[in-house]
């Protein structure tokens, strides 16, 4: 009965004496290649140049709008509430100009951290700003949008 489980049938794929190193070593280089034929094909894709597409057509004003932020701002523009809490910081808003050149609206992109402060920038520039509305080529005024300078609030003394 031992003898029998030993015999092999001749059909077998996998015969006593025959190593499995040949297939093995077959599937490996089968592998690499495979692997370096994707390397081949990724690198000629990336090596070819973009499709240029055209730029989308922009709206952009013939002229910008103008003014001077400098002169908007004085120190009885300090909140009291942020002055009684020793409250110091910079901010930075994207103004909304109407056609009319004033500020229609603000939007804080640089925070000074306290409310206050921010609240306050928006509020003084919507009062007091005032701007020579952008135009667009063919001369009529329109809305546009102007990044204000940094409005650092510091307490003196």
């Amino acid at each position: 009965m031992f003898d029998e489980r030993q015999k092999v049938d001749p059909r077998s794929p996998v015969q006593p004496g025959q190593s499995m190193a040949p297939y093995f070593v077959a599937a490996v280089i089968a592998a690499i290649l495979v692997w370096s034929a994707q390397q081949y094909w990724i690198a000629d894709s990336n090596s070819r140049p973009p499709r240029q597409q055209a730029p989308a057509p922009r709206a952009a004003p013939a002229q910008a709008a103008e003014g001077d932020l400098r002169t908007v701002f004085s120190a009885d523009d300090y909140p009291v509430v942020a002055q009684a809490l020793g409250q110091e910081g910079t901010v930075q808003a994207k103004l909304t100009v109407s056609t009319s050149g004033r500020v229609s609206a603000c939007d804080i992109i640089r925070s000074s951290g306290h409310k206050s402060l921010d609240n306050a920038t928006c509020s003084v520039f919507q009062r007091r700003a005032r701007f020579t509305p952008a135009r667009a080529a063919d001369g009529r005024a329109i809305a546009s949008t102007v990044v204000s300078p940094p409005i650092v609030w510091r307490l003196e003394g």
